[in-house]
């Protein structure tokens, strides 16, 4: 339950962030740089990665099933 007030503050903190503070955030998150200047993408894209890293990411199953999914020709 703490990690889970933790995470909520520090996404409290993300949205209060600069373009170029997030940008250094993804950094230390995703181990590597981003292009990307948009703001809300920024603040999302590394509260997603800061959850999946406390909680877990996707099951196998999930994860197989977009695979799938991104695999998948029309």
């Amino acid at each position: 339950m703490a990690e889970r007030l933790n995470i909520a503050r520090e996404v409290v903190a993300l949205k209060r962030m600069t373009v170029k503070e997030l940008r250094g955030r993804y950094i230390e998150v995703f181990g590597e740089a981003t292009r990307s200047g948009n703001k809300d993408w920024l603040w999302k894209r590394i509260a997603w990665r800061m959850q999946a890293n406390a909680e877990g990411g996707l099951s196998e199953r999930a994860r197989c099933r977009a695979e799938e999914l991104a695999n998948f020709v029309f």
